[in-house]
């Protein structure tokens, strides 16, 4: 069973991304997408769970991610899919502190 003390804050830029742009990281192994969209900070796996594809070369429309290669559309802050038959995506916690941006993994 996972206690708080599992997961931890690490730091993953020195700076919010831009206004609706999505950042591709590597953390501990896991490829991830960061992006500040409407004034919100938000961290995801950098994969569609449907075809394995990276989401950073899709769009941002809303408060949902859509993957370039079927249109399939996940909300930011829940991972929720759009799609019945499609995998939620996972979602990360992430803040900002004195410029700083942080993932809770």
């Amino acid at each position: 069973m996972e206690t708080l003390l599992d997961f931890m804050w690490v730091k993953i830029l020195d700076q919010a991304p831009k206004e609706g742009t999505m950042i591709e990281v590597i953390v501990e192994n896991r490829n991830l997408l960061i992006t500040l969209n409407q004034g919100e900070l938000y961290c995801v796996d950098n994969r569609c769970p449907h075809e394995d594809i990276k989401l950073t070369l899709g769009c941002l429309k809303g408060n949902r991610i859509k993957c370039s290669l079927h249109g399939f559309s996940f909300d930011l802050s829940t991972g929720d899919s759009a799609q019945v038959d499609v995998d939620n995506l996972r979602v990360y916690p992430a803040k900002q502190e004195n410029n700083k941006i942080f993932i809770n993994i």
